[in-house]
Protein backbone atom coordinates (compact mmCIF):
# COMPACT_ATOMS: atom_id res chain seq x y z
CA UNK A 1 0.00 0.00 0.00
CA UNK A 2 2.77 2.31 0.96
CA UNK A 3 4.62 1.75 -2.77
CA UNK A 4 1.45 2.03 -4.55
CA UNK A 5 0.18 5.03 -2.23
CA UNK A 6 0.49 8.19 -4.99
CA UNK A 7 -1.37 6.35 -7.01
CA UNK A 8 -4.16 4.90 -4.79
CA UNK A 9 -4.25 8.95 -3.48
CA UNK A 10 -4.90 9.91 -7.29
CA UNK A 11 -7.52 7.34 -7.93
CA UNK A 12 -9.54 8.39 -4.94
CA UNK A 13 -9.20 11.76 -5.90
CA UNK A 14 -10.48 11.22 -9.25
CA UNK A 15 -13.26 9.17 -8.24
CA UNK A 16 -14.49 12.24 -5.83
CA UNK A 17 -13.82 14.70 -8.32
CA UNK A 18 -15.55 12.87 -11.08
CA UNK A 19 -18.77 14.07 -10.82
CA UNK A 20 -18.15 17.79 -10.40
CA UNK A 21 -15.87 17.37 -13.57
CA UNK A 22 -18.60 15.60 -15.82
CA UNK A 23 -21.09 18.34 -14.35
CA UNK A 24 -18.69 20.74 -15.90
CA UNK A 25 -18.30 19.47 -19.00
CA UNK A 26 -21.71 18.09 -19.88
CA UNK A 27 -24.13 20.53 -18.16
CA UNK A 28 -21.84 23.88 -17.74
CA UNK A 29 -19.54 23.74 -20.51
CA UNK A 30 -21.42 21.60 -23.21
CA UNK A 31 -21.03 24.11 -25.71
CA UNK A 32 -17.49 25.19 -25.65
CA UNK A 33 -15.64 24.01 -29.03
CA UNK A 34 -13.36 21.78 -29.70
CA UNK A 35 -13.53 19.04 -26.83
CA UNK A 36 -9.76 19.15 -26.16
CA UNK A 37 -10.75 23.34 -24.60
CA UNK A 38 -13.85 21.96 -22.95
CA UNK A 39 -12.18 19.46 -20.96
CA UNK A 40 -9.37 21.94 -20.17
CA UNK A 41 -11.57 24.54 -19.03
CA UNK A 42 -13.76 21.47 -16.91
CA UNK A 43 -10.35 20.37 -15.49
CA UNK A 44 -9.57 24.23 -14.37
CA UNK A 45 -12.66 24.68 -12.79
CA UNK A 46 -12.87 20.71 -11.02
CA UNK A 47 -9.48 21.51 -9.01
CA UNK A 48 -10.42 25.19 -8.62
CA UNK A 49 -13.31 23.98 -6.60
CA UNK A 50 -10.85 20.97 -4.95
CA UNK A 51 -8.80 23.48 -3.61
CA UNK A 52 -11.48 26.18 -2.90
CA UNK A 53 -13.23 23.38 -0.58
CA UNK A 54 -9.54 22.76 1.13
CA UNK A 55 -8.40 26.21 1.42
CA UNK A 56 -12.31 27.18 3.29
CA UNK A 57 -11.63 23.90 5.70
CA UNK A 58 -7.85 25.49 6.35
CA UNK A 59 -9.25 29.12 6.90
CA UNK A 60 -11.95 28.00 8.80
CA UNK A 61 -9.77 25.21 11.71
CA UNK A 62 -6.22 26.89 11.57
CA UNK A 63 -6.52 30.79 12.34
CA UNK A 64 -9.17 29.97 15.09
CA UNK A 65 -7.33 26.86 16.68
CA UNK A 66 -4.56 29.42 17.16
CA UNK A 67 -6.57 31.95 18.50
CA UNK A 68 -8.58 29.88 20.75
CA UNK A 69 -4.93 28.77 22.04
CA UNK A 70 -3.12 32.09 22.49
CA UNK A 71 -6.20 33.28 23.93
CA UNK A 72 -6.10 30.92 26.70
CA UNK A 73 -2.64 31.43 27.12
CA UNK A 74 -2.97 35.16 27.73
CA UNK A 75 -5.70 34.73 29.92
CA UNK A 76 -4.79 31.25 31.11
CA UNK A 77 -5.10 32.97 35.13
CA UNK A 78 -8.86 34.16 34.34
CA UNK A 79 -9.82 30.79 32.35
CA UNK A 80 -8.60 28.78 35.88
CA UNK A 81 -10.35 31.15 38.25
CA UNK A 82 -13.54 30.99 35.75
CA UNK A 83 -13.71 27.06 35.54
CA UNK A 84 -12.69 26.10 39.44
CA UNK A 85 -16.22 28.45 39.93
CA UNK A 86 -17.80 26.26 37.86
CA UNK A 87 -16.97 22.90 39.33
CA UNK A 88 -17.34 24.02 42.78
CA UNK A 89 -21.20 25.46 41.89
CA UNK A 90 -21.62 21.77 40.92
CA UNK A 91 -19.57 20.52 44.17
CA UNK A 92 -22.02 22.55 45.90
CA UNK A 93 -25.09 21.46 44.06
CA UNK A 94 -23.57 17.40 44.47
CA UNK A 95 -23.40 18.35 48.10
CA UNK A 96 -27.22 19.75 48.81
CA UNK A 97 -28.70 17.11 47.09
CA UNK A 98 -26.44 14.43 48.90
CA UNK A 99 -25.53 15.75 52.57
CA UNK A 100 -22.78 13.34 54.39
CA UNK A 101 -24.00 11.31 57.23
CA UNK A 102 -21.82 13.76 60.07
CA UNK A 103 -23.09 16.98 57.94
CA UNK A 104 -19.65 17.23 56.39
CA UNK A 105 -19.76 17.90 52.62
CA UNK A 106 -19.30 14.96 50.75
CA UNK A 107 -17.35 16.08 48.15
CA UNK A 108 -14.54 18.91 48.90
CA UNK A 109 -14.12 22.06 47.25
CA UNK A 110 -11.68 22.87 45.18
CA UNK A 111 -9.24 25.55 46.36
CA UNK A 112 -8.07 27.91 43.60
CA UNK A 113 -4.66 29.42 45.12
CA UNK A 114 -4.11 25.88 46.08
CA UNK A 115 -4.17 24.77 42.77
CA UNK A 116 -2.56 28.04 41.09
CA UNK A 117 0.86 27.16 43.62
CA UNK A 118 0.78 23.46 42.26
CA UNK A 119 0.71 24.63 38.47
CA UNK A 120 3.87 27.25 39.41
CA UNK A 121 5.47 24.64 41.12
CA UNK A 122 5.03 22.07 38.40
CA UNK A 123 6.36 24.47 35.45
CA UNK A 124 9.06 25.89 37.67
CA UNK A 125 10.00 22.00 38.43
CA UNK A 126 10.58 21.74 34.56
CA UNK A 127 14.28 22.95 33.77
CA UNK A 128 15.06 23.56 30.39
CA UNK A 129 19.11 23.87 30.37
CA UNK A 130 21.00 22.36 27.82
CA UNK A 131 21.96 18.97 29.68
CA UNK A 132 18.14 18.55 30.23
CA UNK A 133 17.48 18.56 26.38
CA UNK A 134 20.09 16.35 25.97
CA UNK A 135 19.17 13.68 27.90
CA UNK A 136 15.68 14.35 26.51
CA UNK A 137 17.11 14.29 22.98
CA UNK A 138 18.83 10.48 23.30
CA UNK A 139 18.73 8.36 20.12
CA UNK A 140 15.90 6.75 20.13
CA UNK A 141 13.92 10.39 20.84
CA UNK A 142 15.87 11.46 17.59
CA UNK A 143 14.70 8.61 15.41
CA UNK A 144 10.86 9.23 16.61
CA UNK A 145 11.24 12.65 15.67
CA UNK A 146 12.77 12.10 11.93
CA UNK A 147 10.43 9.23 11.66
CA UNK A 148 7.24 11.38 12.32
CA UNK A 149 9.03 13.84 9.74
CA UNK A 150 9.70 11.59 7.01
CA UNK A 151 6.27 10.12 7.10
CA UNK A 152 4.15 13.30 6.89
CA UNK A 153 7.00 14.88 4.39
CA UNK A 154 5.86 11.55 2.44
CA UNK A 155 2.28 11.78 2.93
CA UNK A 156 2.97 15.15 1.82
CA UNK A 157 4.61 14.22 -1.38
CA UNK A 158 2.03 11.56 -2.12
CA UNK A 159 -0.62 13.87 -2.17
CA UNK A 160 0.70 16.06 -3.98
CA UNK A 161 1.72 13.47 -6.68
CA UNK A 162 -1.59 11.88 -6.53
CA UNK A 163 -3.35 14.88 -7.12
CA UNK A 164 -1.08 15.04 -10.59
CA UNK A 165 -2.29 11.61 -11.43
CA UNK A 166 -6.23 12.29 -10.62
CA UNK A 167 -5.32 14.92 -13.17
CA UNK A 168 -3.87 12.51 -15.77
CA UNK A 169 -6.16 10.31 -15.25
CA UNK A 170 -9.41 12.61 -15.44
CA UNK A 171 -8.10 13.96 -18.81
CA UNK A 172 -7.71 10.74 -20.64
CA UNK A 173 -10.73 8.27 -18.62
CA UNK A 174 -11.77 7.44 -21.95
CA UNK A 175 -8.89 5.89 -23.30
CA UNK A 176 -8.04 4.49 -20.12
CA UNK A 177 -11.38 3.04 -19.88
CA UNK A 178 -10.99 1.36 -23.58
CA UNK A 179 -6.88 -0.41 -22.39
CA UNK A 180 -8.97 -1.90 -19.11
CA UNK A 181 -11.58 -3.58 -21.21
CA UNK A 182 -8.96 -4.43 -24.20
CA UNK A 183 -6.93 -5.91 -21.40
CA UNK A 184 -10.08 -7.94 -19.80
CA UNK A 185 -10.81 -8.80 -23.56
CA UNK A 186 -7.65 -10.35 -24.06
CA UNK A 187 -7.43 -12.52 -20.70
CA UNK A 188 -11.23 -13.34 -19.38
CA UNK A 189 -14.11 -15.07 -20.93
CA UNK A 190 -17.19 -13.01 -21.28
CA UNK A 191 -18.86 -14.72 -18.57
CA UNK A 192 -16.20 -13.15 -16.56
CA UNK A 193 -16.34 -9.98 -17.59
CA UNK A 194 -19.82 -9.87 -17.12
CA UNK A 195 -19.07 -10.97 -13.01
CA UNK A 196 -16.37 -8.10 -13.14
CA UNK A 197 -18.61 -5.73 -14.06
CA UNK A 198 -21.25 -6.34 -11.57
CA UNK A 199 -18.82 -6.76 -8.89
CA UNK A 200 -18.08 -3.00 -9.82
CA UNK A 201 -21.38 -1.48 -10.50
CA UNK A 202 -22.31 -2.99 -6.90
CA UNK A 203 -19.05 -0.93 -5.73
CA UNK A 204 -19.48 2.36 -6.76
CA UNK A 205 -23.00 1.84 -5.90
CA UNK A 206 -22.29 1.05 -2.59
CA UNK A 207 -18.79 3.63 -2.48
CA UNK A 208 -20.19 6.15 -4.77
CA UNK A 209 -23.22 6.67 -2.81
CA UNK A 210 -21.65 6.67 0.57
CA UNK A 211 -19.39 8.31 0.54
CA UNK A 212 -20.51 11.44 -1.86
CA UNK A 213 -23.97 11.25 0.50
CA UNK A 214 -22.38 11.10 4.11
CA UNK A 215 -20.08 14.06 2.65
CA UNK A 216 -23.32 16.04 2.22
CA UNK A 217 -24.59 14.54 5.29
CA UNK A 218 -21.53 15.57 7.07
CA UNK A 219 -21.57 19.28 5.83
CA UNK A 220 -25.48 19.90 6.31
CA UNK A 221 -24.78 18.30 10.16
CA UNK A 222 -21.89 21.13 10.42
CA UNK A 223 -23.96 23.75 9.38
CA UNK A 224 -26.93 22.74 11.34
CA UNK A 225 -24.62 22.86 14.21
CA UNK A 226 -22.98 26.34 13.73
CA UNK A 227 -26.20 27.94 13.18
CA UNK A 228 -27.67 26.42 16.92
CA UNK A 229 -24.59 27.39 18.53
CA UNK A 230 -24.19 30.72 17.36
CA UNK A 231 -27.95 31.33 18.45
CA UNK A 232 -26.61 29.96 22.10
CA UNK A 233 -23.62 32.31 21.96
CA UNK A 234 -21.38 29.69 22.43
CA UNK A 235 -17.83 30.32 21.87
CA UNK A 236 -15.50 29.69 18.80
CA UNK A 237 -18.95 28.41 16.31
CA UNK A 238 -17.35 28.22 12.98
CA UNK A 239 -14.25 25.88 14.45
CA UNK A 240 -16.32 23.57 16.41
CA UNK A 241 -18.71 23.16 13.76
CA UNK A 242 -16.36 22.43 11.64
CA UNK A 243 -14.59 19.73 13.65
CA UNK A 244 -18.52 17.92 14.35
CA UNK A 245 -18.64 18.03 10.64
CA UNK A 246 -15.99 16.62 9.82
CA UNK A 247 -15.80 13.54 12.11
CA UNK A 248 -19.41 13.19 11.24
CA UNK A 249 -18.14 11.51 7.99
CA UNK A 250 -16.98 8.40 10.76
CA UNK A 251 -19.99 6.47 10.72
CA UNK A 252 -21.65 5.87 14.39
CA UNK A 253 -18.84 7.31 16.14
CA UNK A 254 -17.74 9.77 14.43
CA UNK A 255 -20.25 12.45 16.40
CA UNK A 256 -18.66 11.02 19.72
CA UNK A 257 -14.88 11.87 18.30
CA UNK A 258 -15.98 15.27 17.13
CA UNK A 259 -18.10 15.81 20.47
CA UNK A 260 -14.81 15.66 22.52
CA UNK A 261 -12.22 17.86 21.71
CA UNK A 262 -15.18 20.48 20.85
CA UNK A 263 -16.40 19.87 24.79
CA UNK A 264 -12.65 20.60 25.38
CA UNK A 265 -12.24 24.67 23.70
CA UNK A 266 -15.60 25.52 25.13
CA UNK A 267 -14.92 24.20 28.70
CA UNK A 268 -11.38 26.40 28.67
CA UNK A 269 -12.97 29.42 27.58
CA UNK A 270 -16.98 29.22 28.78
CA UNK A 271 -17.37 26.36 31.22
CA UNK A 272 -20.79 27.16 31.00
CA UNK A 273 -21.90 26.83 27.57
CA UNK A 274 -20.81 22.93 27.70
CA UNK A 275 -24.35 21.65 29.17
CA UNK A 276 -25.91 23.77 26.00
CA UNK A 277 -23.27 22.83 23.53
CA UNK A 278 -23.80 18.85 24.42
CA UNK A 279 -27.83 19.11 24.20
CA UNK A 280 -27.17 20.70 21.06
CA UNK A 281 -24.90 17.89 19.71
CA UNK A 282 -27.66 15.27 20.87
CA UNK A 283 -30.36 17.15 19.08
CA UNK A 284 -28.71 17.60 16.06
CA UNK A 285 -27.99 13.70 16.00
CA UNK A 286 -31.35 12.75 16.25
CA UNK A 287 -32.24 14.92 13.29
CA UNK A 288 -29.65 13.76 11.19
CA UNK A 289 -30.08 9.93 12.27
CA UNK A 290 -34.00 10.11 11.65
CA UNK A 291 -34.43 13.02 8.94
CA UNK A 292 -31.23 13.77 7.25
CA UNK A 293 -29.08 10.78 6.58
CA UNK A 294 -32.31 8.38 5.68
CA UNK A 295 -33.26 10.96 2.96
CA UNK A 296 -29.41 11.36 1.72
CA UNK A 297 -27.85 8.01 1.90
CA UNK A 298 -30.91 5.95 1.19
CA UNK A 299 -30.34 2.63 0.92
CA UNK A 300 -26.42 3.08 -0.35
CA UNK A 301 -25.56 0.57 2.30
CA UNK A 302 -28.54 -1.82 3.37
CA UNK A 303 -26.23 -2.75 6.04
CA UNK A 304 -27.24 -4.04 9.88
CA UNK A 305 -25.71 -1.54 13.03
CA UNK A 306 -24.06 -4.98 14.31
CA UNK A 307 -22.18 -4.87 10.65
CA UNK A 308 -21.54 -1.33 10.91
CA UNK A 309 -19.81 -1.54 14.44
CA UNK A 310 -17.79 -4.61 12.79
CA UNK A 311 -16.57 -2.94 9.47
CA UNK A 312 -15.55 0.15 11.64
CA UNK A 313 -13.73 -1.58 14.13
CA UNK A 314 -12.20 -3.97 11.56
CA UNK A 315 -11.19 -1.56 9.40
CA UNK A 316 -10.40 1.31 11.77
CA UNK A 317 -7.40 -1.20 13.19
CA UNK A 318 -6.46 -2.30 9.62
CA UNK A 319 -6.17 1.24 8.15
CA UNK A 320 -7.10 3.93 11.23
CA UNK A 321 -9.23 6.67 10.25
CA UNK A 322 -9.34 5.60 6.43
CA UNK A 323 -10.56 2.19 7.51
CA UNK A 324 -13.80 3.80 9.49
CA UNK A 325 -14.43 5.67 6.31
CA UNK A 326 -14.43 3.04 3.80
CA UNK A 327 -15.31 -0.07 6.05
CA UNK A 328 -18.77 0.45 5.79
CA UNK A 329 -19.12 0.68 2.24
CA UNK A 330 -16.80 -2.22 1.70
CA UNK A 331 -19.10 -4.72 3.94
CA UNK A 332 -21.84 -3.60 2.00
CA UNK A 333 -20.50 -4.54 -1.75
CA UNK A 334 -19.12 -8.04 -0.04
CA UNK A 335 -22.32 -8.68 1.75
CA UNK A 336 -24.78 -7.37 -1.63
CA UNK A 337 -22.05 -9.91 -3.29
CA UNK A 338 -22.27 -12.47 -1.23
CA UNK A 339 -26.06 -12.51 -0.91
CA UNK A 340 -26.36 -12.43 -4.57
CA UNK A 341 -24.26 -15.97 -5.07
CA UNK A 342 -26.43 -17.70 -2.68
CA UNK A 343 -29.45 -16.63 -4.14
CA UNK A 344 -28.07 -17.97 -7.43
CA UNK A 345 -26.94 -21.06 -5.55
CA UNK A 346 -30.14 -21.56 -3.84
CA UNK A 347 -32.04 -21.50 -7.44
CA UNK A 348 -29.63 -23.54 -8.86
CA UNK A 349 -30.65 -25.87 -6.00
CA UNK A 350 -34.83 -25.61 -6.43
CA UNK A 351 -34.82 -23.54 -3.27
CA UNK A 352 -36.66 -20.39 -3.34
CA UNK A 353 -34.22 -17.37 -1.77
CA UNK A 354 -37.53 -16.21 0.17
CA UNK A 355 -37.86 -19.50 2.09
CA UNK A 356 -35.54 -18.36 5.24
CA UNK A 357 -37.55 -15.20 5.70
CA UNK A 358 -39.92 -16.44 8.59
CA UNK A 359 -35.97 -17.36 10.29
CA UNK A 360 -35.71 -13.51 10.67
CA UNK A 361 -35.96 -11.58 13.77
CA UNK A 362 -35.78 -8.01 12.45
CA UNK A 363 -39.02 -6.12 11.92
CA UNK A 364 -38.87 -4.11 8.57
CA UNK A 365 -41.30 -1.82 6.74
CA UNK A 366 -42.99 -4.57 4.80
CA UNK A 367 -43.62 -6.57 7.95
CA UNK A 368 -47.21 -6.20 7.86
CA UNK A 369 -47.98 -6.51 4.11
CA UNK A 370 -45.98 -9.93 4.29
CA UNK A 371 -48.48 -10.47 7.13
CA UNK A 372 -51.24 -10.13 5.67
CA UNK A 373 -49.97 -11.81 2.24
CA UNK A 374 -49.58 -15.13 4.06
CA UNK A 375 -52.71 -15.12 6.22
CA UNK A 376 -54.35 -14.85 2.34
CA UNK A 377 -52.20 -17.20 1.28
CA UNK A 378 -53.47 -19.97 3.91
CA UNK A 379 -56.98 -19.11 2.82
CA UNK A 380 -56.68 -19.50 -0.70
CA UNK A 381 -54.52 -23.06 -0.31
CA UNK A 382 -57.80 -24.04 1.62
CA UNK A 383 -60.12 -22.75 -1.21
CA UNK A 384 -58.31 -24.83 -3.44
CA UNK A 385 -58.11 -27.63 -1.60
CA UNK A 386 -62.41 -27.11 -0.94
CA UNK A 387 -63.17 -26.84 -4.79
CA UNK A 388 -64.67 -23.93 -3.83
CA UNK A 389 -66.26 -22.32 -7.30
CA UNK A 390 -68.50 -19.96 -8.07
CA UNK A 391 -69.54 -18.76 -4.49
CA UNK A 392 -69.88 -22.43 -3.65
CA UNK A 393 -68.47 -23.88 -0.59
CA UNK A 394 -68.36 -23.12 2.93
CA UNK A 395 -66.58 -20.03 3.19
CA UNK A 396 -68.49 -16.59 3.91
CA UNK A 397 -68.65 -13.66 1.23
CA UNK A 398 -66.34 -11.97 2.75
CA UNK A 399 -63.40 -14.79 3.17
CA UNK A 400 -64.28 -15.34 -0.61
CA UNK A 401 -63.86 -11.25 -1.10
CA UNK A 402 -60.54 -11.16 0.55
CA UNK A 403 -59.40 -14.22 -1.55
CA UNK A 404 -60.49 -12.58 -4.66
CA UNK A 405 -59.05 -9.69 -3.52
CA UNK A 406 -55.48 -11.19 -3.32
CA UNK A 407 -55.68 -12.25 -6.61
CA UNK A 408 -56.81 -9.86 -7.94
CA UNK A 409 -53.60 -8.08 -6.21
CA UNK A 410 -51.29 -10.43 -7.78
CA UNK A 411 -52.82 -10.36 -11.04
CA UNK A 412 -51.82 -6.29 -11.14
CA UNK A 413 -48.72 -6.34 -9.07
CA UNK A 414 -49.95 -4.47 -6.34
CA UNK A 415 -47.54 -6.97 -4.47
CA UNK A 416 -44.43 -6.35 -5.95
CA UNK A 417 -41.52 -6.27 -4.09
CA UNK A 418 -40.76 -2.64 -5.27
CA UNK A 419 -44.10 -1.40 -3.65
CA UNK A 420 -46.28 1.48 -5.58
CA UNK A 421 -46.96 4.45 -4.88
CA UNK A 422 -50.22 4.50 -6.87
CA UNK A 423 -52.78 1.99 -7.48
CA UNK A 424 -53.40 0.75 -11.30
CA UNK A 425 -56.69 2.14 -12.38
CA UNK A 426 -57.60 -1.78 -13.73
CA UNK A 427 -56.97 -2.97 -10.08
CA UNK A 428 -58.48 0.00 -8.50
CA UNK A 429 -62.16 -0.73 -11.00
CA UNK A 430 -62.02 -4.74 -10.57
CA UNK A 431 -61.88 -4.09 -6.85
CA UNK A 432 -65.29 -1.65 -7.22
CA UNK A 433 -67.25 -4.38 -9.07
CA UNK A 434 -65.92 -7.37 -6.38
CA UNK A 435 -67.03 -4.94 -3.77
CA UNK A 436 -70.29 -3.94 -5.54
CA UNK A 437 -70.87 -8.02 -6.04
CA UNK A 438 -69.62 -8.87 -2.68
CA UNK A 439 -72.12 -6.48 -1.11
CA UNK A 440 -75.13 -8.02 -2.93
CA UNK A 441 -73.95 -11.22 -1.66
CA UNK A 442 -73.97 -10.32 1.60
CA UNK A 443 -77.13 -8.59 1.46
CA UNK A 444 -78.66 -11.49 -0.37
CA UNK A 445 -77.34 -13.41 2.57
CA UNK A 446 -79.12 -11.15 5.18
CA UNK A 447 -82.04 -11.36 3.06
CA UNK A 448 -82.36 -15.24 2.97
CA UNK A 449 -81.82 -15.48 6.58
CA UNK A 450 -84.47 -13.08 7.09
CA UNK A 451 -86.93 -15.02 5.17
CA UNK A 452 -85.61 -18.33 6.95
CA UNK A 453 -86.18 -16.64 10.48
CA UNK A 454 -89.81 -15.72 9.30
CA UNK A 455 -91.11 -18.84 7.76
CA UNK A 456 -89.58 -21.07 10.87
CA UNK A 457 -91.69 -18.39 13.24
CA UNK A 458 -94.73 -18.90 11.11
CA UNK A 459 -94.25 -22.89 11.87
CA UNK A 460 -93.68 -22.70 15.62
CA UNK A 461 -97.28 -20.90 15.24
CA UNK A 462 -99.01 -23.05 13.31
CA UNK A 463 -97.94 -25.75 15.64
CA UNK A 464 -98.34 -24.49 18.67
Amino acid sequence: LRLFRPLIIGLVIAYLCNPFFRFFERKLFFKIHPISLRRAISLLFTYLVLFLIVGILLMLIVPQLMNSIMEFVEDADKQIDQTVNELNNLITTINQRFPAENGEQRIPLINVTALKESLTNFFKSINLDSKTLLAFLNASTLNSIFDLASNVLSVITDTIFGLFISLYLLNTKEKRYAQIMRLRKAFFSDAINERITTVCTVADKSFGGFIRGKLLDSTMVGILVYIIISTLNVPYAILIAVIVGITDIVPVIGPFIGVIPSAVIILLTDPSKVIPFLLCILIVQQIDGNILAPKILGENTGVSSLCVMIAITTMGTLWGLVGMVIGVPLFATVLELTNAFLDKRLREKGISPDTFDEYTTESDTNGEEETWIRKFQKKRQLHLQQNVTGGEGNLTPIERFQLETYALAHKYEVLSPTGQTELPEEFLEAENELVEATQEQIEAMIAETESEAESTESDDSKSE
